[in-house]
């Protein structure tokens, strides 16, 4: 019966790749940021399990922290700052902040960077 079937060498598993799990991890943070530049007020939520005064134990949804990449100087120009954790992704050797015209168009600079990622540029900056 075994040699009817079409046996193969089983493929490697792609979520054990760390470049993988690094890139999507910062598609993720990059989405975020998006979200961020068009609604002033965006939330990402988070789960987190709270003691009760009763003793029992509950899941809860909770504000997560998100940390703005965007900065602006003081004569109104935008600058967008790429973070993979504490390290700063420098698009280019020596260049780590990309320049934006205007704050309304980060958002677009910002699905750039998800598509660039998303290529794998930023692998070897991340």
């Amino acid at each position: 019966v075994l040699k009817s079937l079409f046996v193969v060498a089983a493929p490697k598993c792609s979520a054990a790749d760390p470049k993988l799990a690094r890139r999507n991890k910062f598609i993720v943070q990059l989405m975020q940021q998006r979200e961020l530049a068009a609604d002033e007020g965006y939330t990402v939520k988070r789960q987190k399990w709270v003691k009760q005064e009763d003793g029992s134990r509950q899941l809860v949804d909770l504000p997560k922290r998100v940390k703005r990449w965007s900065r602006m100087d003081g004569r109104g120009n935008c600058y967008l700052i790429l973070k993979y954790g504490n390290k700063v992704v420098a698009p280019m050797p020596d260049r780590g902040a990309i320049a934006v015209d205007d704050r309304f168009k980060l958002a677009a600079v910002l699905v750039a960077g998800i598509t660039s990622a998303k290529d794998g540029e930023l692998d070897a900056a991340i």
